[in-house]
């Protein structure tokens, strides 16, 4: 189970798809383990949780992120960690910690030969309906070049040429009102968390959060947000708020 995954889960409470994207580390007794946290700003670490919107994992429009207090036990300490194992008969079993009070735990089989490679089923302090699971490789390591326009504006248009490189990732760009652009930051997963830097608008530098769905365009797509917070009313791009997050654009790889 060493590597990153994106695990994929339908039929949840609400019937809003949702993903958990995770770099994960095995030792060699089968012990499963990944740290991460949220804090108000959203998601860190090796663990993201990301809620789609749009009807289905193949039609999404927008997402959102996880953060300090989202969860059904009402209290949260942050945590978002997972544990598991994967036994020798390749059941495995994985936890997710929600803020100290509650879990997320996933059971389901491990085959590396089949497609998908994992497939089980979720239950939660919160759940109802029946979630089920499948576990992914990563359709994308974002290594690429992605283009597209604002989700505000059809008329903005966005390259960026990004480099993966054992999970950090690097990027330059160009927006054609904003101006040039760099990204750095993190691959989890099907996600990324990073820092775009504009060499002139400075205004419009700060921290974004990505997901490469692969059922977006020909060859898949990168969805763009940021992250507002819990209590955001109002995005200034006007398309959002979602979860807190102000959809920013979907790029599509070339």
């Amino acid at each position: 189970m060493t590597g990153p995954w994106d695990f994929i889960v339908t039929n949840a409470k609400g019937n809003v798809p949702f993903v958990i994207e995770a770099n994960l580390v095995q030792d060699h007794h089968g012990n499963i383990s990944s740290t991460a946290s949220v804090t108000a700003t959203g998601p860190a670490g090796n663990v993201f949780d990301l809620f789609f919107f749009g009807g289905s994992i193949s039609t999404v429009y927008a997402f959102g992120v996880d953060y300090l207090g989202f969860t059904c036990t009402g209290s949260d300490s942050g945590d978002r960690s997972i544990t598991g194992t994967v036994n020798s008969s390749n059941q495995v079993t994985l936890n997710q910690n929600l803020g100290g009070t509650g879990f997320v735990t996933i059971t389901g089989t491990l085959n590396n030969s089949a497609t998908p490679p994992f497939s089980g089923t979720l239950s939660s302090c919160g759940g109802t309906g029946s979630p089920s699971v499948i576990g992914l490789y990563p359709a994308s390591l974002f290594t690429g070049t992605y283009s597209g326009t604002s989700a505000a504006d059809n008329t903005e248009t966005i390259s960026v040429d990004i480099t993966n490189t054992n999970g950090a990732l690097t990027g330059t760009g160009t927006d054609s009102k904003l101006g040039s652009f760099t990204l750095t930051g993190n691959a989890v997963g099907d996600a990324l968390s990073a820092t775009l830097t504009y060499s002139s608008n400075h205004g419009s530098s700060g921290p974004v959060y990505g997901y490469f769905d692969p059922r977006l365009g020909g060859g898949g797509s990168l969805m763009l947000i940021n992250f507002k917070g819990a209590n955001t009313t109002s995005c200034s791009t006007g398309i959002g708020p979602y979860n807190g997050a102000c959809e920013l654009a979907t790029l599509a790889r070339q």
